[in-house]
């Protein structure tokens, strides 16, 4: 009995430790590196991964007249999306609505920490206008996927606490709100390329108004980028070899038409594995690379033979990004038939590896915004000298000839030939059902293919999952 005791209290002993500090936001978060670190865990979370456009595409093309997806594993998760089967219970779905909300959740942690912080105060400024830049940013295309979605404004929120969701009115004003009031603290460029600016701010701004109809909007604050003349189209023509589609060239990233992109380190593809992995879902069967260490996925990315109708002219320089023949690992010419042509937008990488490319993905760029403005003066004054003079600007860089304000007889005629030639220029951006959408084209166009689209599906599902979670949240009308 003795010994016993003696092994219960040396236990005892042993198993009281003492408590030296503990950490927790009121004394984890107290320098500068620390207000650093929750700002990169912010873009970590924002910013691209291996897949992030093969995602994009299946949302913002495959719902499309200008892309289809065969073959592959990732048919399972693609197809039901192709054929506007929108299911409450899509893996991506959820996904997307889980790290769109994480990066939220740690852009808010950002807010409510760095304040405390003592550090430079033009650096906390600074970083505190990007938090809520990626934040804005997320709820952007949380919005474009889901419309209206609860607006979480603490990282201290419950799950109790959940909000319901706001009115489109309320959420509108939230995101102008946003955009508006970082635009005017971050700066006009930054040291290290791929975090955003004032004018990047001010471009989902723009693009925001666009999607919501808000023309007056829309063109003032189009018109405020190009006022700042901090951005130019990319026109070759004077250059030696090199044509419209070399905007996308890994040795030509940093230019100054793209205001916003998806960074991805150069030759970091090489080392770790990270990076644009399109190529390798779009290339064809056998498709001998220039890069012999490049691979071929099973997925197929094509382009539909009916999209390829809209680009008219021959000499359109934009032609040069589809391959519509190739040569295989035999040596033999392969062409490419109906509904099988592929677009090589991103083009090879030297530093490429494997299934990735170092290419960024733009996400706004100083065409969108030129072409933005031209199609709000068109909807708000019909056809005029100057809207036409922004769409020329954009065709002038692709080798077409210009039109004139004659060529159209009105807001509708001018209207379609904006959207053919957004779809000329911004395919394989993923921007293709937004400008449907806002179009009124979207529903009808997917009829026209067969498909079984619903005036609801204009807006996917909320992920189910979601709903269980929040009581509070309602499903999107139309879906189960």
């Amino acid at each position: 009995m003795a010994v016993i005791l003696l092994i219960v209290s040396a236990c005892t002993d042993l198993l009281q430790e003492e408590t030296f500090s503990t950490l927790g936001p009121s004394n984890f978060y107290n320098s500068a590196e620390d207000a650093e670190a929750l700002l990169n865990s912010a873009y970590t979370q924002s910013q691209g991964w291996r897949d992030l456009i093969r995602d994009y595409l299946t949302f913002g093309e495959f719902t499309t007249d200008i892309a289809i997806q065969r073959e592959g594993a990732i048919n399972a998760n693609i197809q039901p999306i192709e054929n506007f089967n929108f299911q409450t219970s899509h893996p991506w779905l959820d996904f997307w609505w889980g790290r769109y909300y994480s990066a939220i959740y740690r852009s808010n942690t950002v807010l409510d920490q760095v304040p405390g912080i003592d550090m430079d105060e033009n650096r906390k400024e600074q970083i505190l206008a990007e938090a809520r830049f990626l934040r804005a940013f997320n709820y952007f295309y949380l919005y474009d996927l889901f419309g209206p979605i609860p607006l979480i404004t603490s990282s201290e929120t419950s799950i109790e606490d959940r909000p319901t969701r706001p009115s489109n009115e309320e959420f509108i004003a939230f995101l102008e709100e946003e955009f508006r009031a970082v635009s005017e603290i971050l700066p006009p460029t930054q040291q290290q390329y791929g975090r955003p600016t004032s004018g990047a701010a001010l471009g989902f701004l723009a693009k925001f108004y666009l999607n919501n109809k808000k023309w007056v909007e829309a063109a003032s604050t189009a018109q405020e980028i190009i006022d700042r003349e901090e951005y130019s189209i990319y026109n070759p023509s004077a250059l030696s070899g090199r044509d419209r589609t070399d905007l996308f060239a890994p040795d030509n990233q940093y230019n100054d038409e793209f205001i916003y992109v998806i960074h991805y380190a150069d030759g970091g593809a090489v080392q770790n594995g990270d990076g644009n992995t399109y190529l390798s879902h779009a290339a064809p069967p056998g498709y001998a690379w220039q890069h012999a260490s490049m691979v071929n996925f099973a997925a197929q990315f094509k382009i539909r033979s009916e999209f390829l109708e809209l680009f008219n002219d021959p000499d359109d320089e934009r032609l040069n990004a589809f391959v519509f023949e190739y040569k295989n690992l035999a040596g033999e010419t392969v062409i490419l038939g109906e509904d099988d042509v592929r677009s090589f937008k991103y083009p090879e990488d030297p530093d490429g590896t494997s299934s990735v490319t170092s290419s960024d993905i733009p996400l706004v760029r100083y065409a969108d915004i030129l072409l933005s403005r031209a199609e709000a003066l068109n909807e708000l004054n019909g056809p005029t000298q100057e809207s036409i003079d922004l769409i020329n600007e954009v065709r002038e860089a692709a080798g077409v000839d210009p039109v004139a304000v004659g060529d159209f007889s009105g807001t509708q005629q001018l209207r379609d030939f904006i959207l053919d030639e957004r779809g000329r220029e911004f395919h394989t951006e993923a921007l293709r059902r937004q400008d449907l959408i806002r179009h009124g084209r979207f529903i009808e166009m997917a009829r026209e293919r067969g498909k079984p689209a619903q005036d609801h599906h204009v807006l996917f599902p909320i992920p189910q999952a979601e709903i269980d979670r929040n009581p509070k949240l309602k499903q999107n009308t139309g879906y189960n």
